[in-house]
């Protein structure tokens, strides 16, 4: 990958843009960066424009003094589009970034062509104790202290089904990244924002699920079964609300598919691109 910076309404942002043809956009997750996408856009770029952007407060883009919240990620989303010269494209996102996905396939339905949603936030309201322990005043900050090695591989291994796939690159990388201050304010600021100890935000959950049982896109729901952090029944629930929709279960697979199981992951959003 080659990441460059591109400047959106002000802010710097770092993305990847490779390959031609019918754009496709790649949502990270909360806490996570363009490099999760890094085993995909190889084989995804052969047929399609990709696009796999670190979000605003993310990844190394900028991170201004801003409300965190699900509009403001539709509204860089939008703006991301316009800056590239993009009218219509194809969403692909993993858990924040599906949410994000989602949201903005609902809010500006004529944008969005086809949706992938990869173990998503916002079917329900349960998530993963950690998450919900993490919105904690003095225990989300405390948490994000203890920065080691050893630390960020517990972290991915809630993420992840197979711990033998943790590659020490990933773990380098997010050690990096939360090495920065302001990346740890901005987590937390999200976190916040979405969960609470009870769980997903109820009304949020309540806007996303009433607005995807009107949804026009065709979309493709992939669940890793063994997810830790946002459970499986989800998904069933996704598929019954969406009309257009598709599930893929991938066994043997935790919270991000796309990385413990690349080769699947990737035939899976081909074949689904490819279908009229």
């Amino acid at each position: 990958m080659k990441p460059e910076m591109i400047d959106v309404c002000g802010d710097g942002i770092r993305f990847v843009d490779q390959g031609q043809g019918e754009p496709l956009i790649l949502l990270h997750g909360i806490g996570a960066s363009l490099e999760w996408w890094e085993p995909n856009i190889p084989s995804l770029s052969r047929k399609y424009r990709v696009i796999a952007p670190d979000f605003l407060g993310f990844g190394l883009s900028d991170k201004p003094p801003v409300d965190y919240n699900l509009r403001l990620g539709i509204r860089f989303l939008s703006s991301l589009m316009d800056v590239l010269g993009l009218s219509r494209v194809s969403l692909a996102g993993n858990s924040m970034g599906g949410l994000i996905a989602l949201a903005a396939a609902i809010e500006i339905p004529e944008r969005i062509e086809r949706l992938i949603l990869v173990d998503n936030a916002g079917f329900q309201r349960k998530v993963t104790p950690y998450l919900r322990l993490g919105t904690l005043p003095l225990l989300g900050e405390g948490a994000l202290c203890l920065r080691s090695r050893s630390t960020v591989r517990f972290f991915l291994s809630r993420i992840f089904y197979d711990r033998e796939k943790i590659s020490d690159r990933l773990i380098d990388g997010v050690l990096t990244m939360f090495n920065d201050r302001r990346t740890r304010q901005v987590f937390l600021e999200v976190l916040r924002y979405g969960v609470g100890l009870g769980g997903f935000r109820r009304d949020i959950q309540e806007h996303i699920t009433k607005g995807a049982a009107h949804l026009k896109q065709k979309t493709m729901i992939i669940w890793g079964t063994k997810d830790k952090v946002i459970p499986l029944e989800q998904a069933v629930i996704g598929e019954k609300l969406i009309p257009r929709s598709c599930l893929f279960l991938i066994e043997r697979c935790g919270h991000a598919p796309q990385l413990e199981w690349p080769e699947k992951f990737n035939r899976l959003v081909l074949d689904f691109m490819e279908k009229p």
